[in-house]
């Protein structure tokens, strides 16, 4: 399925976030990047940092400051997390802070969370887009898709 140019635009900007996270601090944790979009501009960024840390869609809800606009999009490089672990479901901190519009670039590779996240954002009634710059998005963190994938 063909991506509409602004989704590519945006998710390169996500794919650009993750990069800036040291593969060494997030590990066993893949890198990822998010940013939230109103209006065509990119309003806050966030980067999963370290293990342990915080997300990455929850470092750019946070930065944001203030509730999303109404029409914001959340783009974010790996599917969002539906568990409550150590920081808490990424999709929860989505759902209560209002953003109605998710962009993906690529499913959770980890078998027993794969396209969890995406079914609890679609449930809640977002929008939700998946697989955008799949490939990119994927090659943030070379060996994780596959490392997870046999280990689940």
């Amino acid at each position: 399925m063909e991506e509409p140019e602004q989704h590519r635009l945006f998710m390169r900007e996500a794919i650009r976030e993750a990069s800036l996270s040291v593969v060494s601090e997030t590990w066993p944790n893949p890198r990822v990047g998010a940013i939230i979009v109103e209006e065509g501009l990119v309003v806050s960024r966030g980067r999963f940092r370290e293990d342990g840390g915080p997300h990455a869609e929850r470092e750019a809800l946070a930065n944001l400051g203030r509730s999303p606009g109404t029409n914001a999009t959340l783009y974010v490089t790996m599917e969002p997390c539906s568990t409550h672990g150590r920081t808490g479901a990424c999709t929860d901190a989505i759902i209560e802070a209002g953003i109605k519009n998710v962009v993906i670039g690529t499913l959770d590779p980890t078998h027993s969370h794969r396209g969890a996240g995406l079914a609890v954002l679609r449930k809640a009634g977002l929008n939700v887009v998946s697989d955008v710059l799949k490939e990119d998005c994927e090659s943030i963190n070379p060996g994780f898709e596959g490392r997870e994938t046999s280990e689940s």
